[in-house]
């Protein structure tokens, strides 16, 4: 899902980076029609890409966080008390107004940190953070991008000339496209967090389940590893 989410953010890209071209047409020269045949088209196309882009990204995050809600539950199987929030806002962090910007953030690196490999006595590893906090800052980006897009329209909206109400369309537009190349990026840092934080997470259950063994065979039932395996 975070593939075709990335992908279709990639058309949208596409498609702001042709009407911001075909916006510069229309500019240098009013009596060419080539561009506004060009944002005709582009026009036609952008609400149908815009809905599937929506629902394709309502899956994806539920998708995302019921993953996410199982991570946090084998993290505190491998550190009980190393984490900041408590498991419920494995999911309600993300739509809660305000700390979504920076809640899940801190619950994805409690996680990343619980996950990390453990030395033969026992002790995690640092492991570096760098993927969780590029992944995170292009999403934040990606979700401003889209204010400051709205506020720009508002505030040129109805005033000016044609030509400066067009001039102003393509400052949004660029601003647009800033803010989808950041969805872009953060749909492939995404992929790549998904699966290095669930190969971390079955590395450390390795470590556990032979301590597991070990236990049983003691006539000891070790319900955290029992748990970790499931």
């Amino acid at each position: 899902m975070l593939v075709l989410s990335g992908l279709l953010s990639l058309a949208v890209l596409v498609g702001d980076v042709l009407e911001v071209r075909a916006i510069g047409l229309v500019l240098a020269d009013p009596e060419d029609p080539a561009g506004f045949d060009l944002l005709e088209s582009l026009a036609a196309r952008e609400l149908p890409v815009n809905g599937l882009s929506v629902i394709l990204l309502l899956v994806t995050a539920a998708a995302f966080v019921g993953w996410f809600h199982r991570i946090r539950a084998n993290a505190e199987l491998f550190v009980p008390n190393g984490h900041r929030h408590g498991s419920g806002w494995a999911i309600g962090a993300w739509f809660t107004p305000v700390v979504s910007l920076w809640f899940p953030w801190q619950l994805v690196v409690d996680c990343w940190r619980a996950g990390a490999p453990v030395d033969p006595d026992g002790r995690r590893r640092i492991v570096s953070q760098w993927l969780v906090s590029a992944w995170w800052t292009a999403w934040i980006g990606a979700l401003v991008a889209p204010r400051i897009v709205g506020a720009l329209v508002r505030a040129d909206s109805g005033f000016g000339e044609a030509g400066e109400r067009l001039e102003a369309m393509r400052t949004a537009l660029q601003v647009e496209v800033a803010g989808n190349a950041l969805r872009v990026a953060a749909a492939v840092l995404a992929v790549l967090l998904v699966w290095r934080l669930t190969e971390m997470q079955i590395g450390r259950a390795a470590t556990v389940i032979p301590l597991a063994d070990r236990t049983g065979a003691a006539g000891v039932k070790d319900p955290a590893a029992s748990g970790a395996t499931s």
